[in-house]
C-alpha cells in the first residue's frame, strides 16, 4: 500500500487523465490527509490530488482547475464567490450542516494557549462592559461551561476571574483617559455637557466631551460620572466640575461652553464662577445695544429667571458648609475658574411645551383639552395596569399604545399621534372597554393638537441630535418654528390658543433669537452664518446689515491675531443636495449681488487701507455667494472653517449626557446600590468608549 502511494505521487498529469480508476485510488488513499473543509468537495468541487500541503480540484461548475492548500479553503471559496455566486447561498448552508469543529480546536491549540487565554479575557471584558453585567459574571457557573463548551477546552484554568477582570477594568480605563487627553491636547476647540443624576440614594455628576475633527465629523467621549456627596449648590458643582477637568487637564480656555439645563444650582455656579462674570458694579453700568462683546445681558438674566420658575426656587445652605467651602476656595484660587454656560435649547423648547402651554386661560381651549385628555388618560392607565385590556386593545389594534411619561414632553406627542392613527379601531375598542368615547369634537381637537405640536417636536429632534447638529441650527430651527406655527394657528378651530401660547413663549424664552441686537445673539449669528448650510438666508432683512458686518470683523479679527493664515479663494458653485429643504424651505434666498449688503461689502473693499482686510472681504463676500451648502465648502476658505469649528463645536442641548445616564440606569441597578463608586464610573467610561 505504501508503494502504491509513492508511485500514484509521481505520475504526471497525463497519467492520471489516462487512468481514471487509478485517480479515484489516488484520491481514497488522499483521504487521510484531506483538508477539514469536506462540504466543498462532492457538490462543488472534485478533488484531483493532495501533494504535501497543496491540494488541485475541479470545478463541479465550470472546467477550472483551482490549487489551494490543505489548511485553508480561501481560493475555493474565492472562486465561488467570483465565478459562481449565485451558489454562496448553498455553500453557507454546507458549511452549517457538516460543521468545522476541528477548526475550533486548532484556534486553542496547546502550542497557542497563551494568546487564547488574553483572547478570551477580552472578548469576557468586553462582553461584561457592553452588556453592563456585574464583574462577578465571569464566575458564574454556567457562563464559564458556556466558555469550556464553545471553545472546546478542558482546563478551567485559563478563564478569567473578577480579580483579573477588575484589573483589566482598571487598565482599560487608565488607557481611555491618557487617550482621551491626547485628544482634547490636540484640538483647539471643546464643548462639554454636565448633569447631576440621582439613583439609589446616590447623586452623581455626568460629564462628556465633543469636539469636531477635520472631516467635520463630532467625537464624542465621556469625562466621568463622579459622585456628588451633600447638597447640590453652586459650590459643590463648582468643585465637581473642576475636579473631573483636571483629570483630564482640560484647558478652561479651549472650552466653548458647558451645556446644562436651566436649573438654578447650575446658573448660579457658572454665575460666580465662569470666567466670562463681570462683578456685580461693572455688569450694572453696561449698556446691552450693540454689545457683543459680554456673554450675558441684564435683560436676559431677569427674563430668563421669571422664566424658569419651576427651577428657580430658594437654595437653602448651611453656613457651615459655606464658611468650609469658602476657605478651600480661598486655597485654590487659580482653580475657581469655570468655562462660559450655555443653557440647553432642547430643555428651553420642553419648558414651553410644558408650562407655557399650562398657563393658557382660554375656556373653551381648556375645556376641551381638559376633557380628551382625561379620556386618553383613563385609556392610557388601563391599558397600562390591566393585562385584560392590553390584550383586548393588542387584539383589535395589532399594536401597543406608549403611555405618556411626565417628565418626557415627546412622550405626549408621540401618544396622541397614535391614538390618530388608530382612531377607526379605537372607537369599538373604548366601547368593549366601558370606557368613555371621544367626541367628535375631541377627535378635531385631537388632531388640532398634533398638528400644531409637530414642527415643535420635529424642532427637537434636530436639536438634540448628537452627530449632525451645531449651535448653528438653532436660530434657523426657532425662527422656522415660529413661522409655521403662525401658519397653522390660521387653520385650526380650536388650538388657536396653544399656538399663539408657544409663539408667546418662543419669543420670551429665545428673545435674543428674534432681537439679533443683544449681546447674547453673538454666537448664535456667527454659528448659523459659517454654517454653509445657512449663510444669511436665515437672518431676517432688518438684520442682514448687521449680521454681515459681524461675521466679517469676526473673520477681520481672528485672521489679524494668526501668525499664520491662508488668504486663497477657490469659488465652487456645486449645488447641494443635503440642505434640509422640508423644514427650512420658508427661508428667502439670499443673493448677495442683489442685497444692499452687497453695496457695503464693496465700499469695505474700495476704502480699505489694508490688502490682508481687502482679502478678507474678498474671502466672505465669495462664500456667500457660493451656492454649495455642504460643510466640505469651507475647506476652500479656511479661515472661515475655523471660525465654523470655533462657534459650532458647542451643542445646542445637553442631550448626550442624558444619554450617559440612561446607560447608567442599567448598570446603578438596586441590587448593585453597593457597586463601588469609582468602579461605577470606570464600566461608563470604557463602555462608552467601546461604542463611539
Amino acid at each position: 500500500m505504501d508503494k502504491f502511494v509513492i508511485k500514484s505521487k509521481k505520475r504526471n498529469h497525463k497519467e492520471i487523465e489516462e487512468s481514471e480508476d487509478n485517480l479515484s485510488n489516488a484520491q481514497a488513499q488522499s483521504i487521510t490527509a484531506e483538508p477539514k473543509f469536506k462540504y466543498l468537495f462532492g457538490e462543488f468541487y472534485k478533488l484531483v490530488s493532495i501533494n504535501g500541503s497543496k491540494l488541485t480540484a475541479l470545478c463541479q461548475n465550470c472546467p477550472k482547475v483551482v490549487s489551494g492548500s490543505t489548511s485553508s479553503s480561501g481560493n475555493l471559496l474565492s472562486h465561488i464567490k467570483h465565478k459562481h455566486n449565485s451558489l454562496m447561498t448553498r455553500v453557507n448552508n454546507s458549511r452549517q450542516n457538516k460543521g468545522e469543529k476541528t477548526a475550533q480546536i486548532k484556534m486553542y491549540d496547546v502550542h497557542t494557549k497563551k494568546v487564547s487565554k488574553e483572547k478570551i479575557s477580552e472578548l469576557v471584558f468586553n462582553y461584561i462592559v457592553d452588556e453592563m453585567r456585574p464583574l462577578v459574571t465571569c464566575e458564574k457557573k454556567s457562563f464559564r461551561n458556556l466558555l469550556l463548551g464553545l471553545t472546546g477546552l478542558n482546563d478551567s484554568s485559563i478563564l478569567p476571574n473578577r480579580k483579573h477582570m477588575s484589573k483589566q477594568l482598571s487598565v482599560t480605563y487608565k488607557a481611555y483617559v491618557d487617550m482621551l487627553t491626547t485628544q482634547i491636547e490636540t484640538h483647539n476647540y471643546i464643548c462639554l455637557t454636565a448633569d447631576i443624576w440621582s439613583s439609589n440614594n446616590k447623586s452623581f455628576m455626568g460629564m462628556t466631551c465633543h469636539f469636531i475633527e477635520d472631516t467635520y465629523d463630532r467625537k464624542s467621549y465621556v469625562l466621568g460620572c463622579q459622585r456628588v456627596k451633600g447638597a447640590h449648590n453652586y459650590l459643590n458643582i463648582m468643585e465637581v466640575l473642576t475636579e473631573i477637568m483636571d483629570k483630564f487637564k482640560i484647558d478652561v480656555s479651549k472650552v466653548t461652553h458647558i451645556v446644562t439645563d436651566n436649573a438654578s444650582n447650575f446658573g448660579k455656579s457658572f454665575k460666580v464662577f465662569s470666567s466670562s462674570s463681570l462683578p456685580e458694579i461693572q455688569q450694572t453700568s453696561l449698556q446691552c445695544t450693540g454689545n457683543f462683546h459680554e456673554e450675558d445681558d441684564l435683560s436676559s438674566c431677569s427674563s430668563d429667571n421669571e422664566m424658569d420658575s419651576e427651577d428657580s426656587d430658594i437654595e437653602i445652605v448651611e453656613m457651615d458648609s459655606i464658611f468650609s467651602n469658602t476657605k478651600n476656595i480661598e486655597k485654590d484660587n487659580d482653580k475657581m475658574c469655570l468655562p462660559q454656560n450655555m443653557r440647553c435649547c432642547a430643555h428651553t423648547l420642553s419648558l414651553i411645551a410644558t408650562c407655557d402651554v399650562s398657563k393658557i386661560t382660554d375656556a373653551n381651549y381648556v375645556k376641551v383639552s381638559k376633557s380628551t385628555f382625561n379620556k386618553l388618560s383613563s385609556f392610557w392607565n388601563l391599558v397600562s395596569r390591566s393585562t385584560v385590556a392590553s390584550d383586548k386593545v393588542f387584539e383589535n389594534c395589532g399594536c401597543k399604545f406608549p403611555v405618556p411619561v411626565v417628565t418626557r414632553w415627546n412622550s405626549l406627542f408621540d401618544a396622541a399621534q397614535k391614538i390618530i392613527s388608530h382612531k377607526d379601531k379605537l372607537v369599538s375598542t373604548f366601547g368593549e372597554l366601558n370606557l368613555t368615547k371621544l367626541k367628535a369634537n375631541e377627535w378635531v381637537f385631537l388632531e388640532e393638537f398634533c398638528k400644531i405640536m409637530q414642527p415643535l417636536a420635529t424642532s427637537l429632534d434636530k436639536l438634540q441630535s448628537e452627530k449632525k447638529s451645531f449651535l448653528g441650527f438653532v436660530a434657523p430651527t426657532i425662527l422656522v418654528l415660529r413661522r409655521l406655527l403662525i401658519q397653522s394657528s390660521t387653520e385650526v378651530k380650536y388650538c388657536k390658543p396653544l399656538s399663539i401660547a408657544i409663539i408667546s413663549g418662543l419669543e420670551k424664552r429665545f428673545h435674543f433669537i428674534f432681537d439679533l441686537t443683544t449681546p447674547k445673539s453673538k454666537d448664535f449669528i456667527i454659528a448659523s452664518i459659517s454654517n454653509p448650510k445657512f449663510k444669511l438666508n436665515w437672518v431676517p432683512v432688518r438684520y442682514k446689515d448687521m449680521c454681515s458686518k459681524l461675521f466679517m470683523d469676526e473673520c477681520k479679527i481672528f485672521v489679524l491675531n494668526q501668525s499664520n493664515y491662508n488668504m486663497s479663494v477657490n469659488i465652487d458653485d456645486g449645488e447641494s443636495d443635503e440642505s434640509d429643504n422640508d423644514f427650512y424651505s420658508s427661508f428667502n434666498k439670499f443673493n448677495p449681488a442683489t442685497s444692499s449688503n452687497n453695496s457695503d461689502i464693496s465700499d469695505t473693499l474700495d476704502s480699505s487701507e489694508s490688502r490682508q482686510l481687502n482679502l478678507i472681504n474678498l474671502q466672505v463676500l465669495t462664500y456667500f455667494n457660493s451656492k454649495k451648502k455642504e460643510l466640505d465648502l469651507l475647506d476652500d476658505f479656511p479661515n472661515i472653517k475655523q471660525i465654523f469649528l470655533k462657534y459650532n463645536t458647542t451643542l445646542p442641548s445637553s442631550a448626550p449626557v442624558e444619554r450617559l445616564f440612561s446607560g447608567a440606569v442599567q448598570v446603578f441597578t438596586a441590587r448593585r446600590n453597593r457597586l463601588n463608586d469609582h468602579t461605577f464610573e470606570m464600566l461608563l467610561c470604557c463602555r462608552s468608549n467601546n461604542r463611539y
